[in-house]
């Protein structure tokens, strides 16, 4: 295992990168969710907008628990200003659309991940890392859903907006997935990315389908 000092990175975390979330995901979403979506859109857009928030929040939060990790720091800085720059960005549609941002409701399926986080400090940073990488895989997966549904209406503005969105979600995606891969060897990382790859299919399985991201 390489120390975090010892890591260096010339990757932008911010430069979109053609990946496909099935490289990550081991469950596609079910069929109807994407005509869901469409069909309350509005309270589509205000769960994505409190998704880029927390994610925002989430990329600070690492920051702030390691702090003396400079590439994951720098990493981080510059995802926080993205996740807040897309959030800023459907705030504005939602407030061209007349819709109001109401409280977030909280997120069952980020909750049910994150208690899969082990405790011990290096394993509790690895699963940091990766269920984001998951994440954002699976919104990804949710944005290559409802930008189809969406080009098939006929709403192609924001069909276009979201396929803008998946190509950022799949550079994210692959990015935790290199923070971890860095400092924890490939081997470690694709092992218990596996795991959580699992957890999480089965998380997505039992959930209800609705008009929301996750």
């Amino acid at each position: 295992m390489t120390t975090s000092a010892s890591r260096t990175t010339n990757e932008s975390p911010t430069t979109p990168r053609k990946r496909t979330a099935e490289q990550v995901l081991l469950s596609a979403s079910d069929a109807s969710w994407a005509g869901i979506a469409a069909d309350d859109l509005d309270a589509t857009l205000c769960d994505h907008a409190h998704c880029e928030k927390k994610a925002s929040a989430s990329a600070i939060a690492l920051i702030n628990a390691y702090p003396g990790d400079e590439p994951l720091v720098r990493a981080m800085s510059a995802l926080a200003i993205e996740e807040m720059e897309h959030f800023a960005e459907i705030y504005q549609l939602l407030q061209t659309r007349g819709v109001t941002l109401k409280r977030d409701q909280g997120d069952p399926y980020v909750k049910a991940l994150l208690a899969h986080v082990r405790q011990p400090s290096d394993q509790r940073k690895m699963d940091r890392l990766l269920i984001s990488a998951l994440i954002e895989a699976r919104s990804c997966e949710r944005f290559k859903l409802l930008k189809e549904e969406l080009f098939a209406r006929g709403d192609e503005e924001n069909a276009v907006r979201f396929r803008r969105l998946e190509s950022s979600e799949a550079g994210h995606a692959v990015l935790f997935i290199k923070l971890a891969r860095d400092e924890f060897g490939e081997a470690e990382t694709n092992a218990r990315l596996a795991e959580l790859a699992q957890a999480e299919a089965e998380i997505v399985a039992k959930l209800p389908i609705v008009p929301r991201i996750h």
